[in-house]
């Protein structure tokens, strides 16, 4: 511990002079320690302050090492309970990927700084004790933020689902499979028609629950009764997931 807290001294009076390098090099250092004897928050601040002295510097992977210092120190926000400054640096990190073209690892960060703070506003609506902070917090509480703060846990937690906030394209494919198979399911118990009604079988169900998905309509089949509740439904979902999935993919993999 002792000597953690002398490399970190000694960083800060690096920085002082403007000698960065240095300075990164030693809150990387004390950041290691901290970790390793379990001082979670100390450690976050090391790594943090590491990755703003190596963005002060230019030259070759100058913010592929500012990222790293930033995801390190992002973890360990996660282990200290931190989400919110959790959340804060995996955007950093997500931004400095960005500039030095690591999209996967860009990709990677994005989706860890949506999930921390989906985390921390789990924990503020359950009025949680245990959120913590090395920073003073300039939300103010009431009526207004708490209905924000729903609203915000609501659309991220959808987005979470539906398609990983968009760097989970297989997310969007399962889900789409399971409305197709989920509403050719409701179709076996209602009746559709082509010359004259009938009670379909799974598979003409699922025939049926394809066409309506993709918006298709080839117009053999229509539903009648309450299975038409159950097509408009399918068809809706269909015009929003199906653009999803479009975008996650090239969002994903287009990058590479």
């Amino acid at each position: 511990m002792e000597e953690a807290r002398i490399l970190e001294r000694e960083a800060h009076n690096f920085l002082s002079q403007g000698k960065f390098e240095e300075a990164f090099r030693l809150f990387k250092k004390a950041g290691y320690l901290y970790k390793a004897e379990g001082v979670h928050k100390q450690s976050v601040l090391c790594f943090a302050s590491a990755g703003g002295c190596w963005s002060k510097l230019s030259g070759e992977k100058t913010f592929y090492n500012s990222a790293l210092s930033y995801q390190e120190a992002a973890k360990e926000a996660e282990k200290a309970g931190d989400y919110e400054y959790a959340s804060l640096l995996y955007r950093y990190s997500a931004i400095n990927y960005e500039r030095d073209r690591e999209f996967l690892d860009f990709s990677e960060c994005f989706y860890k700084f949506k999930e921390a703070y989906r985390k921390f506003l789990t924990y503020k609506l359950s009025f949680s004790k245990k959120l913590q902070s090395p920073r003073e917090s300039k939300e103010k509480e009431g009526f207004r933020s708490f209905v924000r703060n729903l609203f915000l846990w609501v659309v991220l937690s959808f987005s979470f689902i539906l398609w990983g906030h968009g760097e989970r394209p297989l997310r969007t494919f399962f889900f789409a499979l399971g409305i197709i198979f989920l509403s050719a399911f409701l179709y076996t118990f209602g009746l559709l028609n082509t010359a004259e009604p009938f009670s379909p079988s799974f598979f003409q169900a699922l025939y049926f629950s394809i066409i309506t998905f993709t918006t298709v309509g080839f117009g053999d089949i229509v539903p009648l009764g309450f299975t038409k509740c159950v097509a408009v439904f399918e068809a809706f979902c269909g015009v929003f997931v199906i653009p999803l999935l479009v975008i996650s993919l090239s969002r994903k993999y287009l990058r590479v």
